[in-house]
């Protein structure tokens, strides 16, 4: 009964019901803002000037916090591979809710813990999951595209989420914002996914791109079919593949630098004297220029080698972190937003594809959630690192010289991220 109105609707429309799932994963995307750094971040000054908090020890919060959410996070992507993404996604959004409101009421660094350590696991690293794993079960060979028309819901969060949390702060208050942030949640994601989403094309007798095909069971039910000659690795399989540590590394390091930047970006540009509007300018140019290049590079990705669009990828990003390391005045911060969000743009593309193209649409969830888990645990130690490095020698350069040094490395590693030979 509750999937007639999405029978109904796919029935009367012209073209694949896999593209109104696009605009359904970019509200996703969306949603998952409250658990995004750059979400915390605009929070982080009012919540450390109510909790009268260190910034190592708010950031530690925010570290343990995160690093926890990656343990549970391992089995997101094996429960939707069990009972689909739709009614996984339907509990971690009003789990989201909830924790949003609960987000409200915090009074000091145990429940400032719990309360990162929910959001994260549930809006960064659940629902991230989810919204990728949503579009990577109804496009194959199309989907670098596809994905890159769905990165318009994330660079729309990037650019202007920060700059509402921070204006509602200012009129109405931090506790207040949150509560917004719960009803927000619950308003836009139950009925979308009660009505509109579903889990995989055959559901509607639909093939994956919108081929007119669709394989059964025995009992004439509809089964996950697989395209000619697509990859059909275990989780267990994958991890015999370089690229699979490769990826991960990349992934865990990107999150942990970006997380630290963005986590500390008002700070970062109070400490160099720049003005108070100059961060939610950067947001924009991060959340704009992140866009472009995921666009760009979506379109690339059906087309070139990924580790090609990998390695560009990651060599952006060692160009913005030598603006943000350098950098002392406005433009030269832009020009670290402009650099590291389009670095951040491809691999965003490289990473909505590559984890089926290498290794297929069978085991998608467990292999996902499985580096998804190392890079959630990676996002935390980043704010950790350089508040420790700012309480002792009060300035984030040394933080950021050494992320510069190690994304070089992983920069020139990351050609070698070549797709696997054949099937295990």
């Amino acid at each position: 009964m509750i999937n007639q109105f999405s029978d109904r609707l796919s029935a009367r429309l012209p073209f694949f019901y896999g593209y109104v799932m696009i605009p359904v994963a970019m509200l996703i995307q969306i949603c998952t803002s409250p658990g995004q750094t750059f979400a915390v971040s605009a929070f982080t000054p009012a919540l450390r000037e109510s909790l009268q908090l260190s910034d190592s020890r708010f950031s530690f919060a925010y570290m343990v916090g995160t690093f926890l959410a990656a343990f549970p996070l391992s089995v997101i992507g094996p429960l939707a591979d069990r009972w689909g993404n739709r009614v996984v996604t339907f509990v971690v959004s009003l789990s989201l809710a909830l924790t949003c409101w609960l987000a409200s009421h915090v009074s000091g660094f145990v429940s400032l813990l719990i309360v990162f350590f929910l959001l994260r696991f549930l809006g960064q690293g659940s629902m991230s999951l989810l919204g990728g794993n949503a579009i990577a079960m109804w496009f194959r060979t199309r989907i670098g595209r596809v994905s890159a028309a769905m990165s318009v819901g994330g660079a729309i969060a990037f650019a202007w989420v920060p700059q509402w949390i921070s204006t509602s702060i200012s009129i109405r208050g931090w506790r207040a914002t949150y509560q917004a942030l719960a009803i927000v949640v619950v308003v836009a994601m139950l009925p979308t996914l009660i009505f509109l989403f579903r889990n995989r094309p055959e559901d509607l007798g639909q093939h994956v791109d919108g081929i007119d095909r669709v394989d059964q069971d025995d009992c004439g039910q509809p089964v996950v079919t697989v395209v000619d000659n697509e990859p059909r690795y275990t989780l267990r399989q994958a991890m015999r593949h370089h690229s699979f540590y490769l990826l991960g590394l990349i992934n865990c390091f990107w999150a942990l630098t970006g997380t630290g930047i963005v986590f500390y970006l008002f700070t970062l540009c109070e400490d160099r004297g720049l003005a108070s509007r100059v961060p939610a300018d950067l947001f924009k140019t991060l959340g704009f220029s992140m866009l472009a290049l995921q666009l760009i590079g979506g379109v690339l990705a059906d087309a070139l080698p990924l580790n090609r669009l990998l390695g560009v990828g990651t060599t952006l990003l060692c160009i913005g972190l030598g603006f943000a390391w350098l950098g002392d005045t406005t433009p030269m911060m832009h020009g670290f937003a402009f650099f590291f969000g389009g670095g951040q743009g491809l691999l965003l593309a490289v990473g909505s594809v590559v984890w089926v193209r290498y290794y297929g649409r069978i085991h998608l969830g467990s292999i996902r959630g499985a580096v998804w888990s190392l890079t959630v645990a990676g996002s935390g130690c980043g704010p950790l690192a350089m508040g420790l490095i700012r309480d002792r020698y009060l300035v984030f350069d040394h933080a950021l010289g050494i992320f510069f040094a190690i994304m070089s490395v992983l920069a020139a590693l990351s050609w070698f991220a070549t797709a696997p030979r054949g099937n295990p």
